[in-house]
């Protein structure tokens, strides 16, 4: 029997895999949709550890194990473990999210590779929102509101950029004003469209084409008032929108509604569970519009919303992507597993 190894990848050879390739990762993400409104994916429901009630995770923190099998052209297993501790960067100075990610051969279980998750979840949730915009938002959409001026806006930004060709203005709001100028000065060189500072979220996403909100907010401030008709919203957040506004939608747009009514926190179900709107409202599941099973946009006054709770079969897709690149390019180091496995 022989020796078994697997590949361990640091955030460095991720990166030099072409980690942060939005094209790329766009089309992972875009792919594990299509195989997810097929029926070719398996995934559980994600594993929680908080200390405490939900509202709890945008103040001590959570970990999440996610895992998937995805299957086509990819078929890999892979869990990420992901801890999130919003203290980190004031209190420590690090990141507030690090993950690691290990894929497995689904057919004998062996590893194939450990590593590095962090750039991967960045990338894959705002690949998401790009590719749920490709499907939802209007392709003529000039202008673009980004709530929070964080790690998860930067590449909602990136991926928005490429599926929405005419964005011309970019609003940038955050609570700290002088991270919102550090965001529009560090992303301006990377994207087309001319970045500037808001005033207040009201102020970015009133007129806006496309909104994001993705901030830590514990007190919802999204008023139904301020969404102007035709806008793409994705809520990358669990409490920034009131549940009230969700009637102003006419369409909402989940990507896994059986995770989003366990986890019970966001804002879809949380309106449902209030009953403010019917379940009947949710209009169905981002694969379910990729594979052609539902439509996407339909007219152009439509206000659509995306409420994503993050998928594990998008690490899986896109990790796969970069483990495959990284051992065509020799990237990364070898480790060994066992050279005898003790019991067979």
């Amino acid at each position: 029997m022989k020796p078994v190894e697997f590949l361990y990848l640091s955030q460095e050879d991720v990166i030099a895999a072409g980690g942060l390739d939005m094209d790329g990762t766009l089309a992972a993400v875009e792919e594990a949709f299509r195989l997810w409104g097929q029926g070719d994916v398996v995934q559980p429901i994600k594993s929680t550890i908080r200390w405490g009630p939900p509202p709890t995770e945008n103040t001590r923190g959570r970990i999440i194990a996610m895992a998937a099998h995805v299957g086509g052209g990819v078929d890999t297993a892979g869990v990420k473990w992901i801890p999130s501790m919003p203290g980190n960067p004031q209190e420590h100075g690090l990141p507030r999210a690090c993950a690691l990610i290990i894929l497995s051969d689904p057919h004998t279980g062996l590893p194939l590779v450990v590593m590095d998750g962090t750039v991967v979840s960045a990338m894959r949730t705002g690949a998401a929102t790009g590719v749920a915009a490709k499907h939802l938002a209007r392709q003529d959409a000039s202008v673009l509101g980004l709530v929070g001026a964080g790690v998860q806006n930067r590449t909602q930004l990136l991926a928005l950029c490429r599926v929405l060709p005419h964005l011309t203005e970019v609003r940038v709001f955050d609570l700290r004003p002088e991270r919102a100028r550090a965001f529009c000065a560090e992303m301006q060189g990377q994207v087309r469209p001319t970045l500037r500072v808001a005033e207040s979220a009201r102020a970015t996403i009133e007129g806006a084409d496309a909104f994001v909100t993705a901030t830590v907010s514990g007190e919802a401030y999204v008023e139904a008032g301020w969404v102007k008709a035709g806008a793409f919203h994705s809520e990358i957040s669990s409490w920034d929108t009131t549940v009230q506004t969700l009637n102003v939608y006419d369409k909402i747009v989940v990507d896994d509604w059986q995770s989003i009514r366990h986890g019970a926190k966001h804002v879809s179900i949380r309106a449902v569970n209030e009953g403010v709107i019917p379940e009947s409202r949710i209009h169905g599941e981002l694969g379910e519009i990729v594979a052609g099973k539902k439509p996407g946009r339909e007219t152009d006054g439509e206000r659509i919303l995306f409420n994503p709770i993050g998928m594990p079969m998008n690490d899986v897709s896109e990790a796969t992507r970069i483990y495959r690149a990284a051992k065509a390019k020799g990237i990364g180091r070898v480790l060994p597993l066992w050279e005898k496995p003790i019991w067979v």
